[in-house]
């Protein structure tokens, strides 16, 4: 939980962390973390997501 909540999304549970140029999102499950996507910083998120639907 040391990430921020993800602006784009309203779960509290998905959160990002900035390491260098990327963004990465992921989601707390317990004592589970699952990464949801690793994209660049300057990308907007629902572009990128677009890409892999």
């Amino acid at each position: 939980m040391m990430g921020r909540v993800v602006q784009e999304l309203t779960n509290p549970a998905i959160r990002e962390h900035f390491i260098y140029s990327y963004r990465v999102i992921y989601q707390v499950a317990g004592e589970d973390v699952h990464v949801l996507a690793v994209i660049h910083g300057k990308r907007l998120l629902d572009v990128a997501l677009a890409d892999r639907l």
